[in-house]
């Protein structure tokens, strides 16, 4: 009887030894494979929900996530839409702990998304870094591979050529935010 116990207890140490590893690798994988996430993913998993992002020039949107694409974020917001730079996000508050990786091969990249509002003669508020003015409003006339072009109207006039006044060339790396009216695609 005593030699029973005592296979028992080896038993029971064995299999609590063997569970403890067991699990102590299971954590080292996970570890593994969160260190190979990226901020995208990250993102990607607050789709639909509120989140506030805090931008490098310090200004700070709040929005429900609506598109998380590997250089750019679309935020809703009631009444517009803002597209904001991944590289220019400093923090972002309330994204919870879900992660997404990507689904399409293909990148979406900043160039393409201001593409589609160039295309569609979109108006558009620029938000620009360490500026006075800080923001420039009017429609994109083109985009490059690290530039955007804008033809600038005053608040509050239509997007015809006859309001314009003037136009100019932003680097894509100057770009905090683009906003737009809701009813805007990128």
């Amino acid at each position: 009887m005593r030699w029973e116990l005592l296979f028992g207890d080896l038993e029971a140490q064995f299999h609590a030894e063997t569970q403890q590893e067991l699990e102590q690798h299971i954590n080292e994988l996970a570890r593994i494979e969160a260190s190979q996430l990226s901020f995208s993913e990250v993102l990607r998993g607050a789709l639909g929900r509120q989140i506030s992002a805090t931008m490098r020039s310090g200004t700070v949107f709040h929005g429900e996530v609506q598109r998380v694409e590997q250089q750019w974020l679309l935020l809703g917001q009631e009444r517009r839409s803002v597209l904001l730079p991944l590289a220019m996000v400093l923090r972002v508050q309330g994204v919870g702990t879900h992660r997404v990786r990507a689904t399409s091969r293909v990148p979406y990249t900043l160039p393409a998304a201001l593409r589609v509002l160039a295309r569609n003669r979109s108006t558009v508020v620029l938000e620009l870094a360490g500026t006075r003015p800080a923001s420039l409003r009017g429609v994109l006339d083109q985009v490059g591979a690290d530039y955007v072009q804008l033809m600038q109207m005053a608040d509050g006039v239509g997007r015809d050529r006859g309001n314009a006044q003037g136009s100019v060339v932003v680097p894509l790396a100057a770009l905090v935010a683009i906003a737009s009216a809701s009813d805007n695609e990128f």
